[in-house]
């Protein structure tokens, strides 16, 4: 597997788990697999996100002035 043999897995085993320690481990495994996702479904062009204001927002603008 890409020229890595036992060794130097380990010692990558050993950097990745000195870097962000034994807890932040199962963060950072979700935080790749979430990346991995979004990425498959950017490439695939499926549910693109609308960032156009809605009137909604604009209603709430209106309402928060503040009164002198």
């Amino acid at each position: 597997m890409f020229g890595l043999g036992v060794m130097e897995f380990l010692l990558i085993l050993a950097l990745v788990l000195f870097m962000f320690g034994w807890g932040r481990l199962p963060q950072l495994g979700g935080n790749v697999r979430q990346a991995i996702r979004n990425f498959k479904a950017m490439a695939q062009g499926a549910d693109e996100i609308d960032v156009t204001p809605g009137a909604t927002q604009d209603s709430e603008r209106k309402e928060s002035r503040h009164v002198r």
